[in-house]
């Protein structure tokens, strides 16, 4: 099989949208991109990142907590809540960061909240896996996401080849 990296656009200071074409079907994608116990396996922006802890209520109102760990100890947890829930087609969610993300439990965010949607459509046996990722506060933080997007989204395709 072709391998197909990531395509990722900056349309704007507050927009990333990448796209990757994966070995699965939307069915198989969404459910790896929602279940816990596959995020602590790919979900790793940076080498050497762990997922310690990962939550979802995949519900719309629902609540989302990623716990990643770096190998200096330093935690970085992700929350938010999801907007829009259509199994195998589409996520919308919220995302933050928790201030210390050290915790079991949900702790206090930092207030920059963004939106990401996730779209898997459906390509025969494939799936095209568009993530837009919007509402960033600066174009420093788009830039920092786009990087740890691209490595957990690489990730997370080869995750797909298992």
């Amino acid at each position: 099989m072709t391998t197909i990296n990531n395509e990722v656009q900056k349309p704007d200071d507050a927009t990333l949208i990448l796209r990757r074409v994966l070995n699965a079907t939307p069915e198989r994608a969404f459910k790896a991109w929602t279940s816990p116990e596959h995020i602590q396996q790919w979900m790793r922006p940076e080498p050497g990142m762990v997922v310690p802890l990962a939550r979802m209520d995949l519900r719309v109102g629902g609540k989302f907590r990623i716990q990643m760990k770096n190998p200096d100890g330093e935690y970085f947890t992700a929350v938010g809540e999801f907007r829009e829930v259509q199994p195998a087609e589409r996520l919308v969610y919220t995302w933050d960061w928790e201030k210390d993300g050290s915790g079991t439990e949900f702790g206090e965010v930092e207030g920059k909240t963004s939106l990401i949607t996730v779209e898997f459509l459906k390509m025969g046996h494939r799936t095209e896996f568009v993530m837009t990722h919007t509402r960033f506060a600066s174009v420093e933080s788009r830039d920092n996401h786009a990087k740890g997007w691209a490595t957990a989204v690489d990730n997370f395709a080869t995750f797909m080849e298992r």
